[in-house]
């Protein structure tokens, strides 16, 4: 039954007497608490947080706190131990060498070393900087006053009880001793640490549990091979007792090391390349166990540092891109050995900001 024209009229009377319906008001990030904002920007990755510090002062204030820097940091680490796609994320050179080559000291821009983001890379035997290759910044540590050798080892790494990052280095003094050096990032100067009796046979100090680990042996006995840890906390050397067939084993022949230490699934390893494929993993203190082929061999997600002459901060990221990423999926038992990596924006001048945003600093010099 059609309705009357009189019901017609009263029923649009009664709709325009109704108030009308107004549109939900629009809240853009800047009108969001500061904790809503926190738990947006956290999710992030380093590329993007960089393009929101230039929107605006307060984001640009939130983005670089102290607070909002660690709490990132630590949901980096947490994002990529749940990634199912990766074991590890790694940091090499792009022109990442296979083996490490024991009584040239120093090989061209030789990575020493990663921790929390950032990356340590020496040039020469006294140049060094610490870069974060997410965001660009670099520093150049100030040149060691060692004494001139073919033979150095190195290491960086951070102190969490000093929240300070610190760069090692040793040279071998006479026959049967290394002295060590150590950088402060924070206090900017170098400070020596001493003597101790023996002499590593491996280059670069692999990060682990707080303290950074060479190869060497006991120059007391010449034939017991040690693994030599160095802790940052109280920057003292210890021994960590190695697998009872790995004792007396040949670690090198000529110039090529046939053992590495490395890390895999958060434990320390020690692992052959170069003929057959051993691993030991230290499962726990004073407990190793062996692994042959049968080891699952997973990927690793490995980002390469390009060679380029000038970084400037704040720019495009260093590491080579991929086809929709920065990084590679390798499945590779060579990369046990390199350090891992985690995106962050921890920069390298933590203690102080420098002067001018943007510097073009030379750091590569060799082509």
């Amino acid at each position: 039954m059609e309705p009357l024209p009189h019901e017609i009229a009263e029923k649009k009377a009664s709709m325009a007497s109704l108030p009308h319906e107004t549109a939900e008001p629009i809240v853009s990030m800047a009108d969001l608490p500061r904790d809503i904002q926190h738990k947006i920007f956290i999710g992030l990755r380093v590329t993007d947080l960089i393009r929101c510090k230039s929107v605006c002062k307060s984001w640009s204030s939130s983005i670089s706190d102290p607070v909002f820097i660690k709490d990132h940091l630590n949901h980096q680490y947490y994002k990529d131990h749940k990634n199912e796609r990766f074991r590890h994320r790694r940091i090499t050179m792009s022109d990442y060498k296979l083996c490490e080559i024991r009584g040239r000291g120093i090989i061209d821009r030789q990575l020493l070393g990663s921790s929390n983001g950032l990356v340590c890379v020496a040039l020469s035997p006294t140049e060094i900087v610490v870069i974060n290759p997410s965001t660009r910044e670099v520093k150049n540590v100030t040149e060691p006053k060692i004494l001139e050798t073919d033979y150095l080892c190195w290491g960086f790494g951070y102190d969490s009880i000093k929240d300070d990052y610190k760069v090692v280095v040793g040279f071998k003094k006479g026959e049967n001793n290394t002295c060590f050096h150590v950088f402060s990032l924070r206090y900017n100067k170098w400070k020596v640490i001493g003597d101790t009796h023996y002499v590593f046979t491996s280059n670069i100090g692999i990060l682990f549990n707080g303290g950074l680990h060479w190869l060497g042996y006991d120059t007391s006995t010449k034939t017991k091979n040690v693994i030599l840890s160095f802790h940052f906390s109280d920057e003292k050397f210890k021994e960590v007792p190695m697998p009872d067939d790995v004792t007396h084993r040949e670690l090198y022949t000529g110039q090529t090391l046939l053992m590495r230490l490395g890390t895999v699934d958060g434990y320390l390893c020690l692992f052959t390349h170069i003929f057959a494929f051993e691993i030991w993993i230290m499962i726990k203190e004073r407990s190793w166990r062996k692994f042959g082929l049968g080891l699952g061999i997973k990927y690793d997600a490995v980002h390469m540092i390009k060679q380029l002459k000038n970084y400037i901060p704040h720019k495009k990221p260093l590491c080579r891109q991929g086809r929709s990423r920065n990084y590679w999926l390798c499945r590779n038992r060579t990369f046990f050995g390199t350090p891992i990596f985690v995106e962050s924006l921890v920069s390298p001048h933590f203690h102080k900001k420098p002067q001018r945003k943007r510097q073009i600093t030379i750091i590569f010099k060799r082509s």
